[in-house]
């Protein structure tokens, strides 16, 4: 067979148009020397492609293991990989044939220490507008956090013994002296932390953490069903059993007692549902009406919660005291709102009124009847600015803390590499937040912090790996 055919063969064969049999039958030869030109087209194919399969023990690159390098992959195992120091040196002996001590381990740590002690020292703190601060403990002993809302940056994260005003205000002077002076923080009610941030930021409005007040709520709300389904099973259990297992009158009175404990924890479950989704959906929501009218709704729901205390004080009264005494500052929010729905009334020369109701049309979804019905009294009076106002107003709103979820995800990232150790001071937590605050965040919800370390998203500026910041010289492969 002439070359040429044998190529138009094989291109036959590795196309699969055509059965072997009919090819063989069109080029007038054997099957099996069809099979043969196919072959050698599809080995052509794939060493041209490089599809063939390299061995699981082909070489793909050498890497040369120095002192330095093992430096970095021990740093690298105990901050992303969590790993202890007697994990690190088993890995480095069962992967890389290397025995470490661990005073070696440790000298690696504590040389990464003092060069991330240096650079938390000179960091400048002066672009945080709003902070959140919390506690957390580890084998019951306080540490104190603290970080920038908009850029995740920690500020603070230090071991303590105690939790007073003076432990917060001494650190907190710390972040001052290198430039911290937020308009608002957020934060919970603990006396050391309020009273503290207090003697150090007089100025600073601090505001009451809704998730902690909504967590309280939700927890009171889910006893009360709980209660109620309980109460309503044993009616159930109670009318199903005969009657002859107790006499005519105690059942009577077995009976009426159930249904009247049935109808009292029915109405304290209905009636807390009802205060409960308003304070969340109405009152404790960014897409809300005007801080007056927060105030009036949330004065309301406080004394229906007296009413309900009367029936049940044990569980309600300690929620509707934290209620009552935390309304302006669970609500403070609503006045940020307030002061920037001022400033944009004035630039797009509208009502104020006009403001807030555009606030207020969020609660609906965008692609819902409710959202384009209640938008058409907005949409003619702004007309062809509707958009613009939109977009101004749902900038606000982001942009415009209410919670200190922000500290919480700190928290979490912190418990993870502390959990398994029993000494987190001589400056590991000092080494930890510098890690924290210089690796790239790999998730977000907001496009902007994507794939930028929140050293990055504070100061405006990059910076080198968080390794090359210690010193070393990361290995490249060759080109």
């Amino acid at each position: 067979m002439p070359l040429e055919r044998k190529k138009r063969a094989a291109l036959d064969a590795i196309s699969q148009k055509k059965t072997i049999t009919e090819l063989a039958d069109e080029h007038n030869t054997s099957r099996k020397f069809m099979r043969q030109q196919g072959r050698k087209a599809q080995a052509a194919v794939d060493n041209v492609f490089h599809l063939d399969k390299a061995s699981n023990d082909d070489v793909i690159y050498y890497l040369p293991v120095t002192k330095t390098w093992i430096a970095q992959l021990v740093l690298e195992l105990m901050f992303l990989g969590h790993a202890s120091y007697r994990n690190i040196a088993m890995m480095l002996k069962d992967l890389l044939d290397y025995d470490i001590s661990l005073g070696s381990i440790n000298t690696i740590f504590n040389n990464a220490v003092a060069e991330a002690r240096e650079i938390n020292a000179g960091e400048d703190l002066t672009n945080m507008a709003v902070t959140a601060n919390d506690e957390l403990f580890h084998n019951n002993k306080p540490i104190l956090s603290g970080v920038d809302t908009r850029s995740l940056y920690c500020y603070l994260l230090a071991a303590e013994d105690k939790r007073d005003e003076d432990t917060w205000a001494i650190h907190l002077m710390d972040a001052e002296v290198k430039g911290l002076n937020p308009d608002r923080t957020i934060g919970d009610d603990a006396k050391g932390l309020v009273s503290g941030h207090t003697l150090v930021f007089p100025k600073t409005v601090y505001h009451y953490d809704n998730f902690h007040l909504s967590r309280a709520l939700m927890d009171l709300r889910r006893y009360f069903r709980n209660q109620l389904k309980s109460t309503i099973t044993a009616l159930n259990d109670l009318s199903r059993r005969s009657s002859q297992l107790m006499s005519d009158s105690e059942f009577a009175d077995t009976l009426l007692l159930l249904r009247r404990e049935a109808d009292r924890n029915r109405h304290l479950s209905t009636t807390l549902d009802t205060l409960i989704s308003w304070l969340e959906h109405d009152i404790l929501n960014k897409a809300g009406p005007t801080p007056d009218e927060r105030r009036e709704l949330y004065d309301f729901v406080v004394e229906e919660f007296k009413k309900l205390e009367c029936i049940e004080p044990h569980r309600i009264s300690p929620v509707r005291t934290t209620l009552e005494n935390k309304r302006d500052m669970a609500l403070g929010f609503a006045d940020v709102l307030a002061e920037k729905f001022t400033l944009l009334s004035k630039h797009f020369s509208l009502p104020i009124q006009a403001i807030w109701a555009m606030c207020k049309l969020q609660r609906c979804q965008h692609s819902s009847d409710q959202y384009y019905f209640r938008s058409l009294t907005l949409q003619l009076e702004l007309e062809d600015r509707f958009d613009e106002v939109e977009d101004a107003v749902l900038g606000v709103m982001d942009t415009t803390e209410r919670t200190s979820s922000m500290v919480e995800n700190l928290n979490g990232r912190v418990r993870r590499p502390i959990e398994n150790r029993r000494e987190i001071d001589h400056g590991y937590l000092d080494l930890l937040r510098y890690f924290l605050n210089h690796k790239p965040l790999i998730r977000s919800a907001r496009p902007e912090r994507k794939g930028r370390t929140p050293a990055e998203i504070l100061s405006g500026k990059s910076h080198p790996h968080w390794l090359e910041l210690l010193g070393f010289e990361r290995f490249q492969r060759a080109a």
